[in-house]
């Protein structure tokens, strides 16, 4: 593997609470799965597919097929014994690397390049052994491990929520399970982390207290949205991502599009649809992937596109549903 540096994405999880046989991490997310939108976040970062290793369990075929052309690598771990085992399962691609690794997870559609940019920086500029992201929750965080620090700032500790005390419970800062590495310094000490906590597994987080135990440094940057500590588990989660994403689509749609959005709460437009200047999309319009609506239209309401193409000034009238390969107007 070439360049400085690589990233492991840890994508086995399945989908117990999401009570799917489906794998979390392709689950589609405005019209998409999950993990393309890790993918080209990572991109967005600098870091090339070639240096990418997705970490799989039973979903290996499944993720593969999601992300069909992408010249990423692929890990199998089988069993599933925790975070720290997931990476190390990544062994044969990346332990011998000499730059940097980054770490994450593959379910949080949340995670932005811009985040992964100022990580590098950070690390780059200070030079610990190890930089997390964190995020601070205004209110009472989710059930993610605790960010302990010492008194100059440092990370002193990560401790999962089963295992924190009642004054550790209390602190806001969390991790987002995101890491940069220096990794000939860190991979060698992998091993060293044990699965003696309440869930035998193989915590990730505690290659912080071995980091420092060899006197290392351990810094946390505080990510600009909590939100980047979110990842999906749950159908309602995803709900939660989608509506945001969409929203976001909406708005540059509305404010660099040139389009006329009636109802932003009713319409839903998928990643990838293109739509021209002066269409008007009128309430409970739903426009999926693959579809391209020309200047000048009108869409709605109550109207289902996918994958069709509307030309320049095309009226579709209520209740329409068109799918895949037709034209319209």
């Amino acid at each position: 593997m070439k360049g400085s540096i690589a990233a492991v994405v840890l994508a086995a999880g399945q989908s117990r609470r999401m009570r799917s046989s489906l794998s979390k991490v392709v689950h589609p997310l405005l019209g998409r799965p999950l993990i393309l939108w890790l993918l080209d976040s990572l991109a967005a970062a600098g870091i090339p597919a070639e240096n990418t290793v997705l970490v799989c369990g039973e979903n290996l075929e499944e993720v593969r097929k999601a992300v069909s052309g992408r010249p990423v690598r692929f890990a199998l771990q089988s069993p599933p014994l925790g975070t720290a085992h997931a990476l190390l399962s990544a062994a044969g691609h990346v332990e011998d690397f000499s730059g940097e690794l980054l770490v994450t997870v593959g379910d949080n559609p949340w995670i932005s390049g811009d985040e992964l940019c100022r990580l590098r920086e950070r690390h780059s500029r200070t030079a610990p052994a190890c930089t997390l992201l964190s995020a601070l929750f205004p209110h009472r965080p989710p059930a993610y491990g605790r960010v302990i620090r010492t008194t100059q700032g440092d990370v002193q500790a990560v401790v999962e929520e089963l295992d924190a005390t009642p004054e550790q419970l209390r602190v806001h800062e969390v991790n987002s399970s995101i890491y940069l590495f220096d990794n000939p310094v860190v991979w060698p000490l992998l091993s060293e982390i044990s699965n003696r906590n309440r869930k035998n597994e193989y915590y990730l987080t505690d290659i912080v207290e071995i980091l420092r135990g060899r006197g290392l440094r351990v810094q946390a940057l505080c990510a600009q949205d909590y939100r980047v500590a979110l990842g999906i588990n749950t159908r309602w989660e995803l709900q939660q991502a989608e509506r945001e994403f969409n929203l976001r689509k909406l708005r540059h749609l509305a404010t660099e599009g040139g389009v006329t959005i009636m109802d932003p709460g009713t319409t839903t437009v998928e990643f990838d649809a293109e739509i021209g200047e002066d269409t008007v999309l009128f309430p409970c319009t739903y426009i999926g992937s693959g579809t391209r609506i020309g200047r000048n239209c009108r869409i709605g309401p109550f109207s289902y596109l996918r994958d069709v193409i509307v030309p320049d000034g095309a009226v579709v009238v209520p209740a329409t549903s068109s799918k895949r390969g037709s034209r319209k107007g």
